[in-house]
């Protein structure tokens, strides 16, 4: 996990056998780690000695599943931009100005790195995760306290959101746009990418997949992180022994989050899913790796279709 103090990266690299020995539990392509010292991302102390070549990076940050590369550096984090980094900087402007304090502030951009404010915390991080795993979380962060504290951060979120339209900013084609009733989110809510201090959901991290949304949408997706929601297995795997009571879980979310109609909820579960499958297409994977992820997909989507009558009942 991510601590206040990061964690050092040290890449070693020997000629004779190769790129690279990364810890501790860090991976990264030799790629990676030289673009990240080129872009300024990590700086770079180089101490030949024999044949071997050390680059240490101050505090290689992990936390996520989609950014590798991010660093910290004093107060600020720096990561490489990406075609959305425009609107993910004016969303981050637009929440500052409404005072919403759960997500870092956009401070500028060297070249082609985006600089960002460093959030304090423990980041939940699992080296071996792949979907279907269930990643360890503490007990404080498996709380139900800590479950309504992320319901209604989630909540402020949304009504920070309020005014900010993305088509103004964004310069992807098509771009993003708001259409009524949708409110701009996150995109990729869990633990993952939270910020907890002292067991607490403190803010968000990771930005890149904010787009505009239907609360209710974005609670549902949010819901089956922090619940979490999924086979008894991933549940435990989570940490919760004995197994919680998952629908009277997913009741205090949604109830905390407040406001939603709650006769909506298990459909909003099952278009999160299907949303997912639709993006499948512009992941890039090959047929084999997209046949994987959709196969997940309905996985979960069978495991919903086994438990919505408990679900329904419940959130009526």
């Amino acid at each position: 996990m991510q601590t206040d103090a990061g964690l050092r990266l040290r890449a070693r690299y020997v000629p004779k056998f190769g790129w690279p020995t990364l810890f501790p539990q860090v991976t990264a392509s030799p790629a990676t780690v030289c673009k990240a010292v080129r872009k300024g991302l990590i700086r770079r102390r180089v101490v030949t000695w024999a044949r071997r070549v050390w680059v240490v990076a101050d505090e290689l940050l992990v936390g996520g599943r989609t950014s590798p590369g991010v660093a910290r550096r004093g107060t600020t984090v720096r990561r490489l931009m990406g075609p959305g980094s425009p609107t993910v900087h004016a969303f981050l402007r637009h929440l500052e100005a409404a005072g919403f304090a759960g997500a870092p502030r956009a401070l500028g951009v060297e070249g082609d790195v985006e600089v960002l404010s460093f959030i304090s915390g423990e980041v939940p991080s699992d080296p071996e995760w792949v979907p279907g795993k269930g990643s360890p979380l503490t007990a404080e962060m498996r709380s139900e306290t800590a479950l309504v504290a992320a319901a209604k951060l989630l909540r402020g979120l949304h009504t920070a959101a309020v005014g900010f339209d993305p088509s103004t900013v964004d310069r992807r084609s098509p771009p993003q746009v708001l259409l009524p009733g949708q409110v701009m989110s996150h995109g990729d809510l869990g633990p993952w990418n939270t910020v907890y201090r002292d067991g607490l959901p403190m803010a968000f991290i990771d930005w890149d997949a904010c787009a505009p949304l239907d609360p209710l949408l974005a609670v549902a997706g949010a819901a089956w992180g922090f619940v979490p929601l999924g086979p008894d297995q991933r549940v435990a795997e989570v940490g919760f022994d004995p197994l919680p009571d998952i629908a009277g879980r997913l009741r205090l979310f949604i109830d905390s989050y407040g406001g939603l109609d709650r006769s909506k909820v298990v459909d909003a579960l099952a278009q999160h899913l299907l949303g997912g499958a639709a993006d499948v297409r512009n992941w890039g994977l090959g047929p084999t790796d997209s046949a994987v992820a959709l196969e997940f997909m309905a996985n979960e989507l069978r495991w919903l279709g086994e438990n919505s009558e408990r679900f329904e009942r419940i959130l009526r």
